[in-house]
């Protein structure tokens, strides 16, 4: 007979005070884990203590994983680690990589966990670092920080690490994807047993926790190898089509659909979901593969005006936005992986009233929704969060009821809220990695005894921005949370006053529960070091009103602003009238930005002082994602000047008014158009240009003459080099080469090389960088090139014609570009993904730029895939990407000869006859296989056919391979879409003697529909680079520059991570020449 849960209750009467009697090894009732509130003050410089995690059982993970140990103590830092059983990394491991491991961590000046320490055990005088939930006011988080202000403990929350050292930039120090990841595991392995209680055995159900597993590879394996059976023998024909929609584009969506695409699967797009079919009525097909369906906000709410959905005014304004993902897309789905950020300000997806609607209709498709993102009454009904070892619960709509037995009727619901510590081992190592850089800092000397003293002030300012107490007061830039107390104490006390009086009411089953009126209020200014924040408390108080803070960005120095959404609640429209023109009066006395939303549109509330100008030089696929982000920042205003009139407008209408239109020819010599640049150049704080790099000298001399920063993705000309001394004498900065390649190679291979030839006595022997532009596997195979045009196809063409060379072994290899693709040699990535590796034009200028000229072997490729090179070696050494005129064409010009006549006039042989024809090939093909392929390409060209010559110059070969290559077979098709691939690989041979191997790789890949990969890593590049330069231009220095030193690429590469955009880093050891 099952025994209740009840049963495991402790009985209140057994007595505590006797101990049983010692014994060795594991006991039943044992403590779980010793406490010892011992203490020393201070702590020695130089060590690092890592604490055991005890918050409960799951948490195995640990801030610094063996691997990041060994590196500290090779740096001279003394590691001391508390033992554990629990820990997913053994005592062992950790002492072989240099710990010590012991009880005692008073010794230690530093002392890093994962999650809060419990206040008995925080050590006094220490700098403590762990996610400590307490910058949010939160009131189960401020006993824990009363007592590291009583205590003196400088306090560090991970949170607070970020880009910029303010709230509310990209994060440094975070478990990534991995919350998605395990998520996503679960939640496929609760689905198998759900369908299994429904009366239908599935492949799922064979896959398990993601913490049965003993690392996630065999995790992903057993997904994979349920992802076989399912295209072998399909699923049951009632779940199909299976149609998996998830929420946000972020690191949680992107590891929760890594999980997804393990098995068989279709992305489809969300306006094509009504035309899918019935479930039980799929095909076979539909049943050998899962759909999955990416939706993002302008999925979800619609434009109460009808206007058409923009992305900054939705968040800036959303309540000019209503819902309607409950009706064009929960009726269409299976399941629902839930991974958005949201909070309270914006319209939920879907509530229980939703759900009960649909299945009264007869609509009764959802089967599970795996809320990841656990907002407590946040965007989907999660009726209450669930556990590790409890992670489902099943939701009937009809009787409103939640049971744990997965065999009851209703939606399978996941909501378990610490995820990463199901995959302790790679979100340690992860987490670690993210880390370790700011460590040695972190032990170079003791907590300070007073807020201001000690060394904080050099640590670097992703860190300085992250403590949160010292010397037993807050910092500055978190004295907000006194006044967010205040704000908590005084809702609660408000709240219950108001219950009273508000009848249950609430403002619509999307949104938060209010009172009959409410509104919110967006303010801006020096709202917690002037007390603002607490003047507006007491002027809803004195209403008896209510207010809730839905969203805070604090300032980060005593200079800057903060900003904050607040809702501001009712009993009647006319009280909250009353309350609002209260707020109105005391914000312009305090010379505080007010915006009640839905007023003040397109940023009007930033004053003109504060605003920052961009030009923005270029209209193409990429300016994009340039304006995307640079609007992210409001006081930012961006002027696009293009010569492509539609291009602007749709801009326009896209970013709204802080996007601003501006026909320009850059290139004009009318003195209209030459007063106009000169005028937008002036009025502007940056210049980002994203024309053809032929015209950027021209706007860099006018940039240097009116002083103002300029920045490019383009390579640095020998034009636009000798702009420099003109540039420093100006105070000018001009970046060049901040895009995908050059740019990112640049940032992630000057990080690469100057972290792995730290150590003295280091020797480069080798270092290659590799990158290509290309479509995605899955929609290469339309043409025999495995490649698509992005860009002009002659452009392509005239590339593959330049010359090349490179160091190899210490002797420089030089190849013409006639014999460009036979220099072509195959590699594969990753285990997957198999390339054609072309040099790329002089290597040995960046061996130089990278402080390497005697480096044996430097090499830059281009990747293409496999099978690319031996067809257009043919096209080579057939003729046809000569410039022309050709003599032996000139007589066509005037003609109008169909492709083998051309063809044939080409290679000097008659048209008519196949056998001298295919002798012409040969002889300069060659034979074998390679040569018959080139043949085969030669005929999917049309060459060998009786069809006109397409329409090109005829004398000119390139113009006519041009216009041949111009088919849609060699064009991004919709829905299809693109991926970029970089590598980079540095061979070290160490001071004994051993021999490194370091790479690092991106695979970067677009969504369908969405924004091209090629365009997200050159655009979102480009703009990080300008946003640094607008903020802060002083470390960065003036001339003309490449990206290449620190300054550059350790802010530039952590942004980038926060935008998905990152490089997986390996090193291995290499124990001998042979393996080279």
């Amino acid at each position: 007979v099952p025994v209740p849960r009840s049963a495991c209750r402790r009985p209140p009467t057994r007595a505590a005070g006797r101990a049983p009697p010692a014994m060795s090894g594991v006991r039943a009732h044992g403590a779980m884990g010793a406490k010892d509130p011992s203490a020393v003050a201070g702590g020695q410089p130089g060590v690092l203590g890592i604490r055991r995690e005890d918050k409960n059982k799951w948490e195995r993970r640990a801030p610094v994983a063996p691997k990041h140990v060994q590196e500290l103590v090779k740096q001279g830092i003394k590691v001391i680690v508390q033992p554990s059983t629990r820990r997913v990394f053994t005592d062992e491991e950790y002492r072989s990589a240099g710990a010590i491991i012991q009880e005692d961590l008073s010794e230690c000046v530093t002392i890093a966990a994962v999650k809060e320490v419990p206040i008995d055990l925080l050590l006094p005088n220490r700098t403590w670092i762990f996610f400590s939930h307490t910058i949010k006011g939160q009131p189960a988080g401020m006993p824990l920080l009363d007592a590291a202000l009583e205590r003196k403990v400088r306090l560090v929350d991970y949170e607070c690490i970020t880009e910029t050292g303010k709230r509310g930039g990209p994060r440094l120090v975070a478990f990534g994807g991995f919350a998605g990841i395990a998520g996503a595991i679960d939640f496929i392995r609760g689905l198998g047993e759900r369908f299994l209680a429904l009366g239908y055995s599935t492949p799922l159900l064979h896959i398990g926790s993601s913490f049965m597993y003993p690392n996630l590879e065999e995790a992903q394996r057993a997904v994979r190898m349920a992802g076989d059976a399912i295209r072998q023998h399909g699923l049951p024909a009632a779940l199909c089509p299976f149609i998996a929609v998830f929420t946000g584009t972020g690191n949680v969506t992107k590891g929760a659909l890594d999980i997804f695409k393990l098995l068989p699967f279709e992305m489809v797009d969300p306006a094509d979901l009504p035309k899918m079919r019935e479930p039980g009525v799929g095909s076979a097909q539909d049943c050998r593969k899962l759909y999955l369906c990416i939706t993002t906000a302008e999925h979800m709410v619609r434009n109460k005006n009808g206007a058409p959905f923009n992305k900054e005014q939705y968040y800036r304004e959303p309540d000019q936005y209503e819902p309607v993902f409950q009706d064009t897309i929960l009726p269409y789905s299976t399941v629902i992986v839930n991974c958005m950020y949201w909070d309270t300000r914006f319209p939920k997806l879907f509530t229980q009233d939703d759900i009960h609607r649909h299945v009264m209709q007869g609509h009764d498709r959802l089967l599970g929704v795996c809320d990841i993102t656990c907002d407590a009454d946040g965007s989907v009904p999660t009726r209450q969060f669930t556990s590790i070892e409890h992670p489902f619960f099943v939701y009937n709509a009809l009787t409103e009821k939640t049971s744990s037995c997965l065999d009851d009727p209703g939606v399978l619901f996941h909501a378990v809220d610490h995820l990463p510590s199901e995959l302790p081992r790679e979100a340690s190592e992860h987490f670690g990695n993210c880390l370790l850089q700011f460590l040695p800092a972190m032990v170079a000397a003791r907590a300070p005894e007073a807020c201001g003293q000690g060394d904080t002030a050099s640590w670097p300012a992703a860190m300085r921005g992250a403590v949160i107490a010292e010397g037993g007061q807050l910092t500055r830039e978190y004295e907000y949370i006194q006044q967010l107390r205040s704000a908590y104490e005084r809702s609660d006390s408000e709240e219950a006053a108001m219950a009273k009086d508000r009848g249950g009411r609430t403002s619509g089953p999307h949104r938060v529960q209010a009172p009959p009126a409410c509104v919110t209020l967006d303010l801006g200014g020096h709202l917690f070091d002037s007390m603002f924040i607490n003047k507006v408390c007491d002027l809803v108080e004195s209403q008896r009103g209510r207010v809730q803070i839905t969203n805070i960005d604090v300032g980060s120095s005593v200079g800057d602003t903060s900003r904050a959404s607040i809702l501001v609640m009712a009993h009647t429209q006319e009280a909250l009238d009353k309350i609002v023109g209260m707020i109105f009066s005391a914000a312009n006395e305090a010379k505080v930005s007010f915006r009640r939303t839905g007023a003040d549109r397109d940023g009007a509330s930033i004053p003109a002082e504060a605003q920052r100008s961009i030009l923005l030089l270029g209209s193409g696929f990429v300016s994009g994602p340039v304006i995307e982000y640079l609007l992210r920042r409001p006081e930012n205003v961006v002027t696009v000047a293009s010569i492509q009139r539609s291009e602007l407008e749709n801009f326009a209408q896209l970013f709204g008014a802080r996007c601003q239109p501006q026909f320009l020819d850059v290139l004009s010599e009318d003195s209209e158009m030459g007063a106009l640049r000169e005028d937008l150049v002036k009025r502007s704080d940056v210049i980002v240009s994203l024309v053809p790099a032929t015209m950027h000298v021209g706007m860099a001399k006018l940039a240097i003459k009116h002083k103002t920063h300029m920045v490019t993705a383009s390579y640095v000309s020998e034009q636009m080099q000798s702009l420099d001394k003109d540039a420093r004498d100006a105070g000018v900065l001009i970046i060049n080469e901040v895009g995908l390649d050059p740019g990112i190679d640049h940032l992630g291979a000057m990080k690469m090389i100057h972290h792995a030839t730290s150590s003295p006595g280091c020797r480069v022997l080798k270092f290659s960088s590799l990158c290509g532009g290309l479509p995605a596997p899955e929609a290469a195979g339309s043409s025999p090139l495995g490649y698509k045009f992005s860009w002009s196809p002659k452009g392509v063409l005239l590339a593959s014609r330049n010359s090349a060379k490179w160091m190899q072994d210490g002797k420089l290899c030089e190849v013409p570009g006639s014999e460009l693709f036979a220099s072509g040699k195959p590699m594969t990535l990753n285990n997957a993904l198999a390339f054609d590796v072309l040099p790329n034009r002089d290597s040995t200028a960046f061996a130089e730029l990278y402080g390497m000229p005697e480096v044996p072997t430097f090499f830059r490729g281009t990747l293409r895939y496999r099978g690319y090179c031996e067809r257009m070696i043919a096209v080579a050494r057939l003729g046809l990407l000569e410039l022309g005129p050709v003599e032996q064409l000139l007589p066509l010009k005037e003609k109008s000869p169909t492709r083998r006549q051309w063809f044939a006039q080409l290679l000097g042989c008659v048209a008519d006859d196949d056998t001298m024809l295919d002798a012409a090939m040969s002889e300069r093909l060659g034979s074998g296989s390679d040569a018959e392929v080139g043949k085969e390409f030669i005929g999917w060209l049309g060459l060998l056919s009786d069809e006109a010559l397409p329409q090109a110059p005829a004398e000119n070969p390139i113009d006519v391979t041009t216009a041949l290559l111009n088919r849609a077979e060699m064009l991004y098709q919709p829905g299809e879409r693109d991926m970029v691939a970089m590598y980079h690989e540095l061979l070290v041979e160490r001071s004994d003697g051993a021999i490194e191997r370091h790479t690092a790789t991106l695979i970067e890949y677009a969504e369908p529909h969405g924004v091209t990969a090629m365009a997200k890593t050159v655009g979102i590049t480009a703009a990080i680079a300008a946003q640094l330069v607008l903020d802060n231009p002083a470390p960065f220095g003036v001339g003309v520059q490449r990206p290449l030193t620190k300054v550059w690429y350790d802010p530039m590469l952590r942004i980038l991570e926060g935008e998905g955009i990152r490089m997986e880093e390996r090193c291995e050891i290499v124990r001998g020449a042979s393996k080279l």
